[in-house]
């Protein structure tokens, strides 16, 4: 794996377009992305969640450990 480092700036709505990369059509790369400000850490764990293919089962009622009949009420 050969790393290649690109500095730029974000366009409008976080995009970045990335021209000119050492790399063949139709091979698969992996993109990092580094930034210098702080991010939350529990946002980037959350867009995680909802935007990961491998935690898509997360969303499937299938999985759920309990129902509403699962649930007493407390008063």
């Amino acid at each position: 794996m050969q790393a290649v480092r690109i500095l730029t700036r974000p366009e409008k709505d976080g995009e970045l377009i990335l021209k000119d990369l050492p790399v063949r059509e139709g091979v698969p790369v992996e993109v990092i992305i580094l930034t210098q400000e702080v991010i939350d850490e529990t946002a980037l764990i959350l867009s995680a969640l909802q935007h990961d293919p491998g935690y898509a089962f997360l969303r499937d009622p299938a999985e759920d450990l309990y129902t509403e009949a699962d649930v007493r009420k407390v008063s």
